[in-house]
C-alpha cells in the first residue's frame, strides 16, 4: 500500500507520473495563513516528495557554488590587480607637459643610440638590418602598457643575437621569427603562472661566464666586417681560424677605420667625466651646464653621430669614385607588415625539390633546448636590469615576464626577432631624465621614421663601422672584474664560472649554460649535504635523584627542573648502569640535517672516532640541534647504526633532538625514549 504525505499548494508538476490524488479542502483560518486562500491539500507519495527534496537541495548546492565563485572572483578580480597588469592606468592620469618634454627627450637619445645598435645585432645574428630596427619598435609599444620600470629599455641585444645566429643559418628569418614566438608565449605562461624562480637555479656566476663568453663571441664575429674579410665561420674559434689563414686578405682601409671608430666611441663615452678631471676643473668657461648638456648629448648619442658621419663620408668616396670600403648595400625600405608568424615555410632542398616544414617540424629542428633556453636568458636579463633600476624599492618580476612576453609574441607579428632589456639604451635612458614608459613612444617613433626613410642611405653605412659599434656596445660585458672579489671570498664559486665561460665560448651557448647552471646545482648540493661534524670529550656522568620520588635526573654536576617521567625511569636507569656510567664520553656536533647523500659522512665520523679512542665502551653523544630534519634513507642507517653500536657495546645518544625529529627516529628506528637527552652549559637532562 502506498505511503502519502500532504503539501499545500497542488501538485507540484502535474505531469509527475508519481501517483498524485488532489481534492479540495476547507481550510480553518490558520491554513489559511499558511497556505494561502484558495489553496489545496496535495496528497503526494513519498518517493515523489524525495525527489522533490532532492532537487531542491541540488539546486541549493548550485546556488552555493555560484556564490562561493563570484566571492573568489571579486577577491581576486580587484583593482590592485588591474593596475598591477596594466601599471599604465597608475601614471596615465598624472601626464603632464613637462613629463612629455622629459620622455620626448629621452626617447630622441635612445633612439639615436638604438639605430645603429639593432642594425649591428641584427647582423650578428646573420639576419638583414630592417629585422633589427623591427624588433626595436613593437617591444618598447608594448612594453608602455604592461611595464613597470620607465629605466628599462627592451629590444635585441647581443646575447640574444648571438644565440639566435646558429639558428638562423639553418632556418634564415622565419626561424628568428618562430623564436620570437615561442619565447613569448613561453614567458607568458611563465607569467601567468608565477613560475619566474625557474630563473633563481641558474646562479650569479653562472651568468656572468656566460655574458662574457657572448661578449667576447660577439666580438669574434665582428672581426669579419672590422678587417673587411670573408670568410665560412660563426662560433669563436672558427672565426679566428679564418682570420688567421686570411691575414693576406686584409682590407686596410676598413681595418683603419673600424679601430679609428672604436677608439673615437670609447673616448667619446667618457665625455661626460671629462670635466671632472683636474685639467678642466679649474676652467670656469667649462664648468657651464650647456656645456655639460652638450658632451652628454655627444656621448649619448656617439653611436648615431658616427654612424652619421660614416655614411656621408663613404657616400663622398664613392660619388668621387674614391671608396674602398666595404658596404653593407641595400637594406629593405619601409615599415613592416602586420601578418601571422611563418608557422609554415618552404625549404630548397635541390633545384628542383622543396620541402614544405609545418610548425611541429620547425619546433622539432629548433629542438627543446633553444625552445626552453630563449625565454630564461631574456628573463634573466629582463629582471636584473629591473632589479638595478628598482631604487631600493620591490620589483614586480612577474609583470616584467609578462610584459617580455606580450611584447615577444607582438613582435613576432611584424618578423622581429627575440628581445629583451638592453644595458647599455636602458643606461641612456635612465641619465636621460625619463620620466614614464611613455619614452618608449618617441624611441619608436623615431625608428619607424629611419625605417621609413632613412634605409636608403645606410646603404653606404661601411661593414667596419658597425662591427666596431658593435665591438664597443660588448666589450664591457666581459665581467672580469668579478674574479677577484669571488677568489677571496668563495674560490668554490670559480669552477661553475670558467666552466660555463669555456663551454659557451668553445661549444655553444646554449650547451654552456645549461651545463654550468647544472654543475653549480650538483655542488651545491654536495656541499649543502656534506655535514661537518666536530668531535668533543666531555665530564662524567653523574645519577642524582631529586626530591621527587617518582622521577630521576641525568645531569653533569647540577640537578634540573626537568623530571623523568615514572614510565620512562626503567629506560634511564637502564642507560646509566654502572657499565656506561665508567665508559667514555664523547660528543659529536653535526652543523646540517642529515639527507642521504651525506649521512654516510656522518657514519664515517662516528667510526673514525671509535678507532681513534680504541676504547671497549663509549657514550657518544650526538649533537642535533642544528640538524632540523632527517630523510628516510637516513633514519635507515642510524638505524644500522644504533644497533650496530649496540653490540659492540657502545651507546648512542642523540642531543637536543627536536620533537619532529625525535618523532620520526622513534617511530622508524624503534629508538628508546632514553636515547633523546637536553645538554645544556652545565647540565645533561634526560
Amino acid at each position: 500500500m502506498s505511503q502519502w504525505c500532504i503539501r499545500p499548494g497542488g501538485p507540484f508538476n502535474q505531469e509527475d507520473p508519481s501517483p498524485v490524488r488532489t481534492e479540495p479542502a476547507t481550510h480553518s483560518r490558520m491554513e489559511a495563513k499558511m497556505y494561502g486562500a484558495g489553496s489545496e491539500l496535495s496528497i503526494v507519495s513519498r518517493s515523489t516528495m524525495s525527489t522533490w527534496i532532492s532537487d531542491s537541495h541540488f539546486v541549493e548546492e548550485i546556488h552555493k557554488k555560484r556564490r562561493r565563485v563570484c566571492k573568489r572572483w571579486r577577491k581576486t578580480c580587484t583593482r590592485d590587480l588591474l593596475y598591477r597588469r596594466l601599471p599604465f592606468l597608475s601614471w596615465i592620469t598624472k601626464y603632464d607637459f613637462s613629463k612629455l618634454l622629459s620622455d620626448a627627450n629621452a626617447g630622441m637619445a635612445v633612439s639615436l643610440t638604438a639605430i645603429p645598435q639593432t642594425i649591428g645585432y641584427a647582423a650578428v645574428a646573420g639576419l638583414p638590418a630592417q629585422i633589427g630596427l623591427y624588433s626595436a619598435f613593437m617591444g618598447p609599444l608594448m612594453y608602455i602598457f604592461f611595464g613597470t620600470v620607465r629605466e628599462i629599455s627592451v629590444g635585441p641585444n647581443s646575447v640574444l643575437a648571438l644565440m639566435i645566429n646558429s639558428y638562423v643559418s639553418e632556418g634564415g628569418v622565419a626561424y628568428a621569427v618562430i623564436l620570437a614566438f615561442l619565447t613569448g608565449i613561453i614567458q607568458l605562461i611563465i607569467g601567468l603562472l608565477n613560475l619566474g624562480f625557474i630563473v633563481d637555479l641558474i646562479s650569479a656566476p653562472v651568468i656572468s661566464g656566460f655574458c662574457s663568453a657572448a661578449a667576447l663571441t660577439a666580438i669574434a664575429t665582428q672581426m669579419k666586417g672590422l678587417l673587411g674579410l670573408k670568410f665560412q665561420g660563426s662560433n669563436f674559434l672558427g672565426v679566428w681560424r679564418g682570420v688567421f689563414e686570411n691575414l693576406s686578405d686584409i682590407n686596410y682601409y676598413d681595418a683603419g677605420l673600424g679601430f679609428l671608430t672604436i677608439f673615437l666611441l670609447l673616448i667619446m663615452r667618457k665625455l661626460n667625466c671629462m670635466m671632472n678631471l683636474e685639467v678642466f676643473r679649474d676652467q670656469a668657461c667649462l664648468q657651464n651646464r650647456w656645456i655639460s648638456r652638450v658632451l652628454w648629448f655627444l656621448s649619448s648619442s656617439r653611436n648615431a653621430s658616427v654612424l652619421i658621419f660614416s655614411c656621408l663620408a663613404a657616400y663622398l668616396l664613392e660619388v668621387n669614385g674614391l671608396n674602398q670600403l666595404t658596404l653593407s648595400g641595400d637594406i629593405e625600405p619601409g615599415l613592416p607588415t602586420f601578418r601571422l608568424p611563418p608557422f609554415q615555410i618552404e625549404r630548397q632542398v635541390d633545384d628542383d625539390e622543396t620541402q614544405i616544414l609545418n610548425f611541429s617540424d620547425i619546433c622539432a629542428e629548433i629542438g627543446a633546448m633553444g625552445i626552453a633556453l630563449f625565454p630564461l636568458v631574456s628573463i634573466l636579463e629582463q629582471v636584473a636590469i629591473a632589479k638595478t633600476y628598482s631604487h631600493g624599492k620591490s620589483t614586480d618580476a612577474t609583470q616584467e615576464i609578462i610584459s617580455l612576453g606580450i611584447g615577444n609574441i607582438a613582435g613576432s607579428f611584424v618578423g622581429a626577432m627575440p628581445i629583451s632589456a638592453s644595458f647599455g639604451r636602458s643606461a641612456v635612458q635612465a641619465s636621460s631624465g625619463v620620466r614614464t614608459p611613455m619614452v618608449n613612444v618617441f624611441s619608436s617613433g623615431v625608428i619607424l621614421l629611419a625605417l621609413g626613410l632613412l634605409m636608403p642611405a645606410f646603404y653606404y653605412l661601411p661593414k667596419a663601422v658597425l662591427a666596431a659599434v658593435v665591438i664597443s656596445s660588448v666589450m664591457f660585458l666581459v665581467e672580469y672584474e668579478e674574479i677577484k672579489p669571488m677568489w677571496k671570498s668563495r674560490r668554490i664559486e670559480l669552477l661553475p664560472l670558467v666552466l660555463t665561460f669555456f663551454s659557451c665560448l668553445l661549444v655553444n651557448m646554449e650547451f654552456g649554460i645549461i651545463l654550468g647552471a647544472g654543475f653549480h646545482l650538483l655542488l651545491l648540493l654536495h656541499m649543502g649535504n656534506k655535514p661537518k661534524i666536530s668531535v668533543g670529550e666531555i665530564q662524567a656522568i653523574n645519577v642524582i635523584k631529586t626530591t621527587s620520588a617518582d622521577s630521576t635526573m641525568l645531569v653533569l654536576g647540577h640537578a634540573t627542573s626537568r623530571p623523568i617521567p615514572v614510565q620512562q625511569r626503567k629506560s634511564v636507569r637502564e642507560l646509566v648502569n654502572t657499565s656506561t656510567i665508567e665508559a667514555k664520553r664523547i660528543r659529536l656536533i653535526c652543523d646540517r640535517s642529515l639527507h642521504f647523500p651525506g649521512i654516510e659522512a656522518f657514519r664515517h665520523r662516528i667510526n673514525e672516532v671509535i678507532d681513534d679512542e680504541g676504547c671497549e665502551k663509549l657514550i657518544i653523544i650526538a649533537d642535533m640541534e642544528r640538524v632540523l630534519e632527517v630523510d628516510y634513507t637516513s633514519l635507515k642507517v642510524l638505524k644500522c647504526m644504533h644497533a650496530d653500536l649496540q653490540k659492540r657495546e657502545h651507546t648512542l645518544i642523540f642531543d637536543k633532538a627536536n620533537e619532529v625529529l625525535q618523532q620520526h627516529l622513534t617511530t622508524a628506528m624503534d629508538i628508546p625514549v632514553s636515547a633523546f637527552i637536553q645538554i645544556t652549559r652545565h647540565n645533561i637532562t634526560v
